[in-house]
């Protein structure tokens, strides 16, 4: 029914390569194969036909810390930092259209023993992941109870330049603005401001990734690569350069606190950058010199409860929000319920009946004593 070409590799510097070997026991498409500690382990499956495929580990989704990439005939799963907690059975199955399923390939892994410094890397990982998932709730500020939302996969938005406007913007030490006027003084550079799909609620957001074309000119001195703009806070995010590919014109940032920084170069913590994605007002990124001929995607990982094939997030917070409030992370007011910013940078949610008493006990005081 489907006809696959494989291509396995791994990439480390200072570890022997993978090892591939297909069973004789079973069918072509079942392979075995060893791959470093610290490692990556990449699957391709090509020359495609099919309506709906997904990739599994060990019967579930695979990890979060991996990336599918779907091309028009292919699909490709990429998971850096082999633990041993990753070896097992990877599979692509592949489902036509009258419902029937077929295993395209199976792929017994087992992680091999490395050296010792990337074994302590990983080790360190994941201990600052361990702490990560113990740090405190955000929850919009009204609750302290929280968990890692479960049965969440992930999702993408996507979008190319062609639907993004190209905005002149003027970005001092506390204001990013669209420039209009010619004339003005002072500097601004070109960027998309993306569309609609792409602001408002981001928090399902936290925890991926932001993947977009990148403007490679080997400097950094002419205004952020990304930017965030909230009610409260902007925030931005200017690319490593040396890290930068000379062959790969994209670049991918975590949607976390980390290596993003608010207008006047402070620290963000996790309770801003969640405010920012809570409400996100426009999303900025920096124009290509020239406009290239095809267009560029822009994606944004993001959660949901249907299982797309790409994986699973255990990123998202599911907070216990009190009466007035819903929403994973509390923020937005459930209904009979507006919210009040004169409070907190997240403002509260107050009931409008009890608003509405209380004004007309207040005027019919008023007339009482008049």
């Amino acid at each position: 029914m489907w006809r696959s070409v494989v291509v396995l590799f791994a990439l480390s510097a200072s570890c022997s390569g993978l090892e591939l070997q297909s069973e004789e026991s079973t069918l072509l498409n079942h392979l075995s194969a060893v791959v470093p500690h610290g490692k990556r382990l990449k699957l391709k499956v090509e020359n495609l036909n099919h309506p709906a495929l997904r990739w599994r580990f060990n019967g579930r989704p695979v990890s979060e810390k991996c990336e599918v990439a779907i091309a028009q005939s292919s699909s490709t799963l990429s998971c850096p930092d082999m633990d041993w907690s990753d070896a097992g059975l990877y599979e692509y199955e592949a489902i036509a259209a009258d419902g029937r399923r077929e295993i395209v390939l199976a792929v017994d892994v087992k992680v091999a023993e490395c050296t010792e410094e990337l074994a302590a890397k990983q080790q360190q990982k994941v201990e600052q992941r361990v702490e990560s998932v113990q740090e405190e709730c955000f929850c919009s500020g009204i609750t302290d109870r929280c968990r890692k939302a479960a049965n969440l996969f992930r999702n993408q938005i996507v979008t190319n330049d062609t639907e993004s406007d190209m905005v002149d913007l003027k970005i001092s030490s506390d204001t990013v603005e669209e420039s209009w006027s010619e004339d003005s003084e002072q500097e601004s550079w070109t960027y998309y401001s993306l569309p609609s799909s792409q602001v408002g609620n981001l928090l399902k957001s936290y925890g991926g990734f932001f993947d977009f074309p990148t403007n490679d000119d080997g400097i950094d001195e002419d205004g952020p690569d990304v930017i965030l703009k909230g009610k409260y806070y902007t925030l931005v995010h200017h690319n490593r350069r040396e890290l930068l590919s000379s062959e790969v014109s994209r670049s991918k940032i975590e949607m976390t606190e980390d290596d993003w920084r608010q207008l006047n170069g402070e620290v963000v913590t996790k309770s801003v950058f969640m405010t920012v994605l809570g409400n996100v007002k426009a999303f900025y990124v920096k124009c290509h010199q020239f406009r290239l001929a095809e267009p560029q995607l822009m994606v944004l990982d993001s959660a949901d409860w249907m299982d797309r094939g790409l994986g699973v997030v255990t990123t998202v917070e599911e907070c216990e929000c009190r009466t007035g409030y819903k929403g994973m992370s509390c923020e937005s007011c459930s209904r009979g319920y507006y919210r009040r910013h004169a409070v907190g940078v997240q403002g509260i949610c107050v009931s409008i009946r009890e608003k509405w008493e209380s004004l007309k006990a207040s005027h019919s005081l008023k007339h009482k004593y008049a």
